[in-house]
């Protein structure tokens, strides 16, 4: 399902920057086809290049042990 800004808010939401930020983000998905796999190809492919990281993923934590009923 590929919904835009335009569609997704028919009535402003008067918010000047949220309404930036859909635009921008509606143009980086259009540009790539609205494929998530393509945009972070494309973003990971810039990373390398400029020697900088873009995305930093969350450190995952190490899972604990389940603890005991009643101890």
């Amino acid at each position: 399902m590929t919904t835009t800004t335009e569609t997704r808010s028919a009535k402003p939401t008067g918010d000047v920057v949220l309404e930036e930020i859909w635009r921008i983000k509606d143009s980086l998905s259009a540009a790539y086809g609205h494929d998530v796999k393509r945009l972070f190809a494309e973003t990971r492919k810039r990373e390398r290049l400029s020697g900088h990281p873009l995305v930093a993923p969350p450190r995952r934590r190490k899972a604990r042990a389940p603890s005991r009923p009643g101890g």
